[in-house]
């Protein structure tokens, strides 16, 4: 008995092929004015109500209200450790030491004059916008000030992402102490 096997010899093509429109789909350009979609955009809007994968809401709009709720509701999702607190403290003395200095003190290198008064973590001088004092701030309050930003101190939101704020909450709750 005599078997002979043969395949394509032209090495350009790949033969026949069975549903070949699910080989060779039209590409949709990103940006680009498509007549595929009935508002001929190409650029599509994700789901109502759908979550970016990595990404932790915030429900906290940047308002005062919205600062004390949070100070009343949020608590550090991060279970705490001594490579937590490094990690925090790596990420305070980046972000945070050059206006409130290395101890918390709010004695950091920038000294303009609209800067002056950076408080201490650890003051008893009661905040008007919190209703507490700085030892008092509970992390909630922490994670929307380093989020939004405060008085003259500006957001951060884009700058550290979400779980290493949580982390410099948790550096600066032993800088109240």
């Amino acid at each position: 008995m005599f078997f002979c096997i043969l395949s394509c010899t032209d090495k350009n093509t790949a033969g026949y092929e069975y549903m070949p429109d699910m080989y060779h789909s039209t590409a949709v350009e990103t940006y680009v004015v498509s007549n595929v979609f009935n508002d001929s955009l190409s650029a599509r809007q994700p789901v109502s109500g759908t979550i970016p994968r990595g990404f932790m809401p915030f429900e906290y709009d940047n308002s005062t209200e919205d600062y004390i709720k949070a100070g009343k509701e949020l608590s550090n999702p991060i279970e705490l450790s001594n490579q937590i607190l490094d990690e925090g403290e790596g990420l305070y003395v980046m972000f945070c030491a050059h206006c409130h200095g290395k101890k918390g003190d709010g004695k950091g290198s920038i000294t303009h004059p609209l800067y002056s008064n950076i408080p201490s973590y650890s003051d008893d001088i009661l905040m008007r916008r919190s209703g507490v004092t700085m030892k008092e701030l509970r992390p909630g309050h922490i994670f929307h000030a380093i989020t939004y930003g405060l008085n003259a101190m500006g957001p951060h939101l884009t700058q550290i992402s979400q779980e290493d704020r949580w982390k410099i909450v948790h550096y600066v709750n032993t800088l109240q102490k």
